[in-house]
């Protein structure tokens, strides 16, 4: 039909978003809030917002962005994936790294500047490991320091600084 755009399935989108690989970040965002030393009490919003952030919204984000942008070499190697093989159709793949992105900006604003500037950083690095031009999975240092920080250090330091604002000297 003329003028009728192909959607991926749910479960496409799902898959690509790889729901598996949320929990390293969200427990990393968790461990930063006890490490922080400050009760949780009347702080369960800031703290299910920053879990939520950290897993189905930054790290979902960054498998998008991957698989997008690896969606050639996943054509050989791993042609079962949504993109290759044709689940996500078109350029679904990068529209929907693209609206995470912007939906994990939006949910950000709302731990204040401190996870606001954490997500955008998060963000940046995300598209910077798989897209051209910095394609930073291409060097085994840069790769992986950008992985480390973003799967583990930034997701802790996050969850102590959102608990810990208004009340630094």
């Amino acid at each position: 039909r003329i003028g009728h755009m192909q959607r991926p399935a749910l479960s496409a989108v799902a898959e690509l978003l790889k729901p598996i690989t949320w929990f390293p970040p969200m427990w990393a965002f968790g461990c930063g809030v006890v490490a922080s030393g400050l009760p949780a009490e009347g702080r369960w919003p800031v703290i299910i917002t920053g879990v939520l952030l950290a897993g189905p919204f930054v790290c979902a984000t960054s498998q998008a962005v991957n698989d997008w942008f690896d969606r050639d070499v996943d054509a050989i190697n791993e042609p079962q994936r949504p993109i290759p093989s044709g689940r996500m159709p078109g350029s679904w793949g990068l529209y929907i790294a693209v609206l995470w992105t912007l939906l994990s900006l939006l949910l950000a604003w709302q731990l204040g500047l401190a996870g606001f500037l954490a997500a955008g950083f998060g963000l940046l690095l995300a598209w910077a490991y798989s897209a051209p031009p910095l394609r930073l999975k291409r060097n085994g240092w840069w790769g992986n320091a950008a992985c480390g920080l973003c799967y583990e250090g930034l997701a802790w330091i996050t969850g102590a600084a959102v608990m810990a604002m208004g009340q630094w000297p």
